[in-house]
């Protein structure tokens, strides 16, 4: 244990890599580090000529398994055993359905040049990357492997984070951190949801950690890496891009070495950074134009909703409110130490400050565009950094209170944060889980009208049960009412929206037809007549869970086709 309580390796890594460590005024080395042993003058130098790189810190040998890996291990098993829970407790998602059914397009297109719908013009992600390695897990396991993909995601991203914080502050930090983090509701919703957001996560935990790794004994390699995991943290889905900045941070506050000044600092910042821009550049080159309309549309030019300031900012402190103030608290803490000790404990407030403005990025980003959509998964990206601070608040407030009262003491007080944070996230995850209708019953409703051909379907967000049906149907098959254009084939005009709805039902080009009156509403209700006047009629209707409500119409002559 250092001399400041913080418990560090005795092989401590805690030096700077693309820069030399200065020695402290009025003698000594810098925490972790140690002085020369007693003894004879060393040799002289080898004068040889060396390939230049960075100063490499030798590590010593190590246990096969370290003690701190055990309460790793139990909050693992903790965060795997909540999430799974979540996996078997819903079906799919309309995310998980376009994700999966995409990917299988996608390997198609791949495998066979099979025409594939033009994802990348829409998606906030490449459709190259998680939709395809999505669709692989769903081969093997289902909708089932699928999600246990995004549980193997989250869980390797808390690994992550209890390995970033421990190169840090150490071991009981990086337990503190790792168990505040998978006690979060959106981390739990996260490990059972099958999209893109799981493998963006642990890509940019990973990156993090590099970044950390960079500044605590790592050299070119964590460089290197750090910046490539956030081109395809990116990449995975484009809202990752919104941490980039922090991960630089992290490169130039993390570790020991001289003041937040020095240039030794900013220029691992800054060859993260240029790695990263780098490999985005040769991936825009490389994918073309549509892919960068696409990431104009969904990120960078997209559209404000409607939501009000004050509704997305509730929501978000539902989610991780009590987390960022324990942050913040821990964050203060660092200022009144930084101000007493002065050196580099300003260098750790600073980092703190940084951590802390990451778990406040996301709220902030979708209350300057009006929108809580997606908002529960994109901030559990921002509580991975501000869980660091939580961690170390929780350490101290650990060691201060054993060293005053009693061991118990201190793990009490600990467990009154991080427990509450778990109670509520366990609720908030059953809640996520259960804002969509169960689609088992209408899936099975609409089967036997589905089969593979020129025949047509209208379904409002059809994308799962195009995935569930997908071995009995063609994507070219499936139309949603969000956009539907049509040729008229006397006039030759082309008509979209409503009207191409009306004259394509009219037409009696859509065999079957779905309202659920939600997202559509309004096009639901003012094409209810014209199905009427068609001639088509409600074949069933089916009501999945409180939500759901679809009533499934038929064009005339059209039957059963299994």
């Amino acid at each position: 244990m250092s001399a400041d309580g913080r418990w560090i390796r005795p092989e401590s890594t805690r030096k700077p890599v693309l820069g030399p460590t200065k020695a402290r005024p009025g003698g000594g080395v810098a925490l972790g580090e140690r002085t020369a042993p007693a003894g004879p003058s060393p040799a002289a130098p080898d004068r040889r000529r060396r390939r230049p790189g960075p100063r490499r810190v030798p590590h010593p040998a190590r246990p096969v398994l370290r003690a701190d890996w055990l309460p790793l291990l139990v909050v693992l098993l903790v965060q795997g055993a909540l999430s799974y829970h979540l996996i078997l407790s819903n079906t799919a998602f309309i995310d998980e359905g376009t994700y999966i059914y995409s990917g299988y397009q996608e390997i198609a297109h791949l495998r066979h040049g099979t025409p594939v719908s033009t994802y990348e013009t829409f998606f906030s992600g490449s459709p190259l990357i998680y939709p395809v390695v999505v669709a692989l897990a769903d081969f093997v396991g289902g909708l089932n492997g699928a999600r246990l993909l995004s549980l193997a995601f989250m869980l390797s991203a808390t690994t992550a984070l209890h390995l970033a914080t421990r190169r840090l502050y150490g071991s009981l930090a990086a337990f503190c951190a790792a168990a505040a983090f998978s006690a979060l509701g959106p981390t739990q919703f996260l490990g059972g949801l099958a999209t893109y957001d799981a493998m963006a996560l642990a890509v940019l935990a990973w990156a993090g950690y590099l970044a950390v790794r960079l500044t605590t004994g790592g050299g070119y390699p964590s460089l290197v890496g750090s910046g490539l995991l956030l081109a395809l943290a990116g990449a995975t889905k484009y809202a990752a891009l919104l941490w980039v900045p922090v991960v630089c941070g992290i490169a130039v506050l993390a570790g020991p070495g001289d003041s937040v000044r020095s240039w030794a600092r900013w220029r691992r910042g800054l060859l993260v950074l240029l790695t990263f821009v780098v490999a985005v550049g040769a991936a825009a080159l490389a994918a073309g134009q549509r892919y960068v309309d696409g990431f104009n549309h969904t990120t960078l030019q997209r559209a404000p909703g409607h939501d009000a300031y004050a509704y997305v900012a509730g929501e978000a402190a539902r989610w991780v409110g009590p987390l960022l103030v324990v942050a913040l608290v821990g964050v203060l803490v660092q200022l009144v130490r930084a101000r007493r000790e002065k050196g580099a404990a300003w260098t750790e407030f600073w980092l703190a400050a940084l951590l802390l403005v990451a778990g406040l990025l996301a709220p902030l980003n979708q209350i300057r565009i009006h929108t809580w959509l997606s908002l529960q998964k994109h901030v559990d990206f921002g509580a991975w950094f501000s869980c660091i601070v939580v961690g170390v608040l929780l350490a101290r407030a650990v060691l201060w209170l054993r060293g005053r009262f009693h061991v118990t003491a201190g793990i009490v007080a600990a467990a009154l944060v991080v427990g509450p944070l778990a109670w509520a996230g366990v609720a908030q995850g059953r809640e996520m889980f259960g804002e969509w209708s169960n689609s088992k019953e209408f899936v099975a409703a609409l089967e036997p009208y589905v089969v593979k051909g020129d025949d047509r379907y209208l379904v409002e967000n059809y994308n799962v049960p195009a995935y569930y049906l997908r071995k009995q149907s063609d994507w070219q098959q499936w139309h949603d009412l969000v956009a539907v254009f049509r040729r008229d084939p006397g006039t030759g005009q082309m008509q979209s929206g409503v009207p191409a709805i009306q004259a394509g039902i009219q037409a009696h080009e859509w065999k079957v037809v779905v309202l659920d009156f939600t997202q559509t509403g309004a096009t639901d209700r003012e094409i209810q007549p014209t199905l009427k006047d068609a001639g088509y009629r409600v074949a069933t209707v089916v009501r999945s869970g409180e939500h759901g409500r679809y009533t499934v119409y038929v064009a005339p002559g059209y039957d059963k086709r299994k």
